[in-house]
């Protein structure tokens, strides 16, 4: 029969490597979300121009609204309801007239309406009409948080 001492041994020895194993899977867990700012400096420059700025802000509004990640947004997902004004909001959007709204459609809508303009200037404290990813931090820390 193992003493209390061989048992606790025996425990430590299993759960040490499961401890260890549940922090790395946390830890790659955490680390798989995409990081928006990367993932929209397309030219990988460390800035995001107008055109890559309009990517982040649409791509982040799109993707918080599309339910089920199909790349499809649905008035539903839109929110529209029975809004008229969300209901025509989401109408000019849909460019092709489907009755959905896909990325690409959002983005056109996002780079001809100048969604990024505002940011931009609010944000581009060395005024050289781009954002690093601490002027980006910096703006959105003050107003919502980690802007990921």
């Amino acid at each position: 029969m193992a003493s209390i001492g061989d048992s606790m041994q025996m425990m430590k020895s299993i759960l040490l490597p499961a401890s260890v194993a549940l922090c790395f899977t946390v830890t790659a867990c955490q680390t798989t979300q995409p990081d928006r700012f990367v993932t929209n400096d397309t030219n990988r420059d460390g800035q995001l121009s107008r055109d890559e700025v309009n990517s982040y802000i649409v791509t982040g509004v799109f993707e918080s609204r599309d339910a089920n990640g199909d790349k499809q947004m649905t008035r539903e997902e839109w929110g529209a309801g029975d809004d008229a004004a969300q209901t025509k909001a989401f109408r000019d959007r849909d460019a092709n007239h489907d009755g959905m709204v896909g990325l690409d459609e959002a983005l056109a809508y996002g780079r001809k309406k100048g969604v990024a303009n505002q940011l931009v200037h609010k944000a581009d404290t060395n005024k050289d009409g781009s954002l690093s990813r601490e002027e980006v931090t910096t703006y959105y820390g003050s107003r919502e948080g980690d802007p990921r």
